[in-house]
């Protein structure tokens, strides 16, 4: 009994990041986004992709939100496609994202409480959006490829980028023992062969700091690439 019970917690372990640190403290999250400085980035963030899902939203389409959180984005998704589908490994995390959908009534969205690279998607979305993950994924080429692979009009992701405040976020990490992957603004063409890639820079950009975040949008450029109008 006891070794099936440690195979069964070795097996939990490979299902979730365990790097992201607001698995360890889920109930900080939203407090975390509430701070001054984050709570300005995440607006500078918003408004972009924002525009991004705009673009591409209808009433008839679908989208998967890979890594929803509490839900900042979740709620907006579900007021723009026909369906969504959220990913989310950490059990609290999505315990806290069920309730908001609940209160907002919105019954559109099925929430996985699952890792995203182990999961089997058989079905594929028009859109699929991944915002502040790659922050703690080591081989992010890995994940966009998966999300391209379901995906029929567009990948949406974000990533910090390197500079002043980018080795901010990653000393920020160090403290929190998590690791922080930050990327150049080229990187993002590289992590899709084949789709189209437009990268807008955001967060407390300047005449003289990059900003932190890196908003890029994928989009299928290979002719014979299937996309459908609903």
């Amino acid at each position: 009994m006891r070794r099936a019970a440690t195979a069964k917690k070795r097996r939990r372990r490979v299902l979730i990041n365990t790097n992201n640190p607001y698995h360890r403290g889920a109930g900080l999250y939203e407090l975390n986004l509430a701070l001054p400085l984050i709570s300005r980035i995440r607006r500078q963030e918003a408004r972009a992709v924002e525009n991004l899902i705009q673009r591409h939203a209808h009433s008839g389409r679908t989208a998967l939100e890979v890594g929803p959180g509490t839900g900042f984005y979740t709620v907006m998704l579900a007021r723009a496609f026909r369906e969504v589908v959220a990913v989310e490994d950490s059990p609290r995390m999505a315990e806290i994202l069920k309730r908001k959908l609940a209160a907002a009534n919105l019954r559109n969205v099925t929430v996985v409480n699952r890792d995203f690279l182990a999961l089997p998607l058989d079905d594929r979305f028009d859109v699929a959006i991944a915002i502040g993950v790659l922050d703690y994924i080591a081989d992010p080429a890995q994940f966009v490829a998966k999300m391209c692979a379901v995906a029929r009009r567009a990948v949406i992701v974000t990533a910090p980028q390197r500079g002043m405040w980018g080795t901010c976020f990653r000393a920020g990490g160090r403290l929190r023992k998590t690791a922080v992957y930050c990327h150049d603004r080229r990187a993002p063409n590289a992590w899709a062969p084949g789709w189209r890639c437009s990268v807008t820079e955001v967060g407390l950009n300047s005449r003289v700091t990059r900003g932190l975040t890196l908003v890029a949008v994928l989009e299928p450029a290979q002719v014979g690439v299937s996309v459908r109008t609903p």
